[in-house]
């Protein structure tokens, strides 16, 4: 049976190669003893391994994160179904990196240019933009969070960063320090990719 917990710190590390057990924290959402007792216990297992400040994954742990997703996904019994939902994802990520193309650079007379953000009706089109991939995304979270509910952190995480957009804080669009809307998805699309078996649409 999966410890899903494990599997959330695996994934993450799989995924990122390396973090803080800060931004483990922050990102899993699991804190205090419970993160520390999972560390210790992958590091027991030779699964990852602590350099100074950070948790890296071992070859060991990259194969062990294989073997769980094929576990979760043969286990949960609608394999097809899965792979289904993570093609209709993979759809929309085309839209997204558009969007997030077009956040950060403008058409300008035929040139492309930095955004400065200095036109607000130009970033608000974007953010209307984004709360409409959002809405299809949700769609296609929820059906497969209803497979595998472990996903419906994902749902979590992308509201929360949506909604800070919204309120102004537009470095939750695209900001690479903090939990963006970007980091989010890049996290949630890699694992989808590493749990289907698909390959990205260039």
């Amino acid at each position: 049976m999966v410890d899903w917990d494990e599997f959330l710190v695996l994934n993450y590390l799989d995924i990122y190669g390396s973090s803080s057990q800060e931004d483990i924290e922050d990102n899993v959402k699991i804190v205090g003893e419970k993160i520390q007792e999972i560390l210790s216990d992958l590091l027991r297992r030779g699964l990852v391994r602590r350099v100074d400040d950070r948790w890296e994954i071992e070859h060991a742990g990259r194969e062990e994160m294989k073997r769980l997703r094929q576990e979760v996904l043969e286990g949960s019994g609608r394999r097809d179904e899965i792979i289904l939902y993570c093609k209709e994802f993979e759809e929309l990520n085309t839209w997204f990196k558009d969007l997030v193309t077009r956040w950060q650079v403008k058409n300008e007379g035929g040139m492309l240019v930095p955004n400065d953000h200095s036109d607000p009706e130009y970033d608000l089109a974007i953010i209307r933009e984004l709360g409409e991939l959002h809405k299809k995304t949700l769609k296609v979270l929820e059906k497969l969070s209803n497979v595998l509910p472990i996903l419906k952190t994902y749902i979590m995480r992308l509201n929360r960063a949506l909604n800070l957009v919204r309120r102004g804080e537009i470095e939750y669009l695209s900001g690479v320090d903090v939990q963006s809307y970007h980091n989010i998805w890049f996290e949630l699309h890699e694992g989808l990719l590493r749990l289907s078996g698909l390959k990205r649409v260039e």
